[in-house]
C-alpha cells in the first residue's frame, strides 16, 4: 500500500500544470522583459501597464532586394483606451550592412530586437539617457522629465533661376516639453553625405538628431549641467 500511495503522488506531481513556465520563458526584470519569439503569430504579454502583442514575426531567408527587410516585426501595443501600432525592420542583420529601424519609442519605453543567430527576441527597457532611438511621425518619447513629441513635417523643394527644382528637403517639427514649459524646434533633411547629426539644444538638455524620415526620426538625448532656454 506504501508503495502504491508513494507511485500516486509522483503521477500528480508529474502532470501539475507548472504555472512559472510563461515567467521564465520572458526573462523579466523589475524595469525590463525579453520575449522570445517565434514566426508568425505571437501571444499577448502584459508588462506593467502595457499589453504587447508581436502581432507577427517574419524572417526572410533569402532576401529579394536590398530594400527588403530580412525580419520584420508587426507590433501591437495596448495601454488603457491607446493603441500604438508600428514595424520593426531590420535588413540584412548579420552582415556588414547591417541597417535596423529600432529601438522604437513609445511614452517612456523602448522596444528593441535582440537576435542570436536564428532566435529573435522583443526587448521592452525603459527610455534612457544616451541611448538611440527611434520616434515615429505623431508619437512622443518620455525621457525623465522631457517629453518629445514628433509633431509633423513638410515637404519642400528649391527652384533656379529658371524655376526648375533642384532639390527636395523636408522640414520637421518637434515639441519639447518639460513641466509647464513648452518649445516647437524645427530642423531640415540631413545631408548624409555631409551631416554627422543635427544637434538642438533647450534647458539643459541636447537633442542629436541622427536620421530622418517621412515615418520616424532616430535621435539620442543627452543631460547637461547648462540651463539654456
Amino acid at each position: 500500500m506504501k508503495v502504491l500511495t508513494f507511485n500516486i503522488w509522483i503521477l500528480l506531481l508529474v502532470c501539475m500544470p507548472y504555472t512559472g513556465y510563461t515567467q521564465s520563458e520572458n526573462n523579466m526584470t523589475n524595469d525590463s522583459i525579453t520575449i522570445p519569439l517565434k514566426t508568425g503569430k505571437n501571444p499577448s504579454i502584459q508588462f506593467e501597464e502595457l499589453v504587447i502583442k508581436p502581432s507577427n514575426l517574419f524572417i526572410e531567408s533569402t532576401l529579394i532586394n536590398n530594400d527588403s527587410p530580412q525580419i520584420q516585426l508587426e507590433l501591437n501595443v495596448f495601454e488603457n483606451d491607446t493603441k500604438y501600432a508600428t514595424f520593426l525592420w531590420c535588413y540584412d542583420a548579420f552582415s556588414d550592412r547591417k541597417k535596423a529601424n529600432y529601438p522604437k519609442a513609445y511614452q517612456n519605453y523602448s522596444f528593441d530586437l535582440k537576435m542570436d543567430k536564428d532566435e529573435v527576441a522583443l526587448v521592452v527597457t525603459q527610455l534612457d539617457f544616451e541611448k538611440p532611438m527611434f520616434i515615429d511621425l505623431g508619437q512622443t518619447a518620455v525621457i525623465g522629465n522631457l517629453e518629445i513629441l514628433f509633431k509633423d513635417y513638410i515637404g519642400e523643394w528649391s527652384e533656379d533661376i529658371n524655376g526648375n527644382q533642384t532639390d527636395a528637403f523636408n522640414s520637421y517639427h518637434m515639441l519639447l516639453s518639460e513641466d509647464e514649459a513648452q518649445k516647437m524646434v524645427s530642423f531640415t533633411s540631413l545631408n548624409n553625405t555631409e551631416d554627422k547629426g543635427i544637434t538642438i539644444e533647450w534647458k539643459h538638455y541636447k537633442i542629436i538628431i541622427l536620421e530622418d524620415s517621412e515615418k520616424a526620426i532616430k535621435l539620442m538625448v543627452f543631460k547637461n549641467d547648462s540651463n539654456k532656454n
